[in-house]
């Protein structure tokens, strides 16, 4: 029934009943990503645009655009990706250097609400969005998980004995997903002076 369903999905590595939608970024927001602070600042613009200069995530937006703040979010969670990719594409081929062997032929990222990560059949992995924010040992957890599907594509016995084998305490692991997992935690909030929101033209691609 809708018990055994919900277990599965749990299981799965699904998101619980509490779960939010899409990661959103504003003006003023500190944030750490993979032990890299961030602060993002959404500047008047011609045109949308954005790029990192320091720890500083300069957004361009057309103020009044609708949805104005739904692509400004966007493209400052693109910028702090592709800041920290390099970092976590060194960390997942670490781990599978370490304990897995297999060909992985991509590593992405995703602002997905289903699920914490997936493998597909040639090897790729891709990753939540929302892990980059949380403890280094959760994400490690999550690359392991997935990982192990390179060697077992199904949630069996052997694929948990090789997943506990690399990660004794996964149960722990799995319950602190559920209980906070879906929160993205953010550091003090700063207010960014007016003087510092000045007109600019930002020419990267908008998203």
């Amino acid at each position: 029934g809708l018990l055994r369903r919900a277990l599965k999905a749990i299981e799965a590595g699904r998101w619980s009943d509490e779960r939010e939608s899409k990661v959103r970024f504003f003006h003023g927001q500190r944030i750490e990503a993979m032990g890299r602070r961030f602060e993002i600042a959404f500047k008047p613009s011609k045109r949308f645009g954005s790029r990192v200069r320091g720890g500083m995530v300069e957004v361009g937006v057309i103020e009044g655009h609708p949805g104005m703040e739904g692509i400004a979010s966007r493209l400052a969670r693109k910028r702090i990706v592709e800041a920290v990719m390099p970092q976590l594409a060194e960390r997942v081929r670490a781990i599978n250097a370490e304990h897995f062997g297999a060909a992985i032929p991509g590593i992405s990222v995703r602002d997905n609400i289903s699920r914490w990560g997936s493998c597909s059949r040639n090897g790729s992995i891709s990753l939540n969005v929302r892990l980059l924010f949380h403890p280094g040992e959760i994400l490690d957890y999550v690359i392991v998980h997935e990982l192990a599907h390179t060697k077992y594509r199904s949630h069996g016995p052997r694929f948990w004995a090789l997943v506990e084998k690399i990660v004794p305490d996964h149960r722990k692991k799995r319950a602190w997903l559920r209980e906070n997992g879906w929160k993205v935690p953010c550091l003090e909030e700063k207010a960014i002076p007016e003087d510092d929101c000045l007109q600019a033209n930002f020419f990267e691609e908008p998203y």
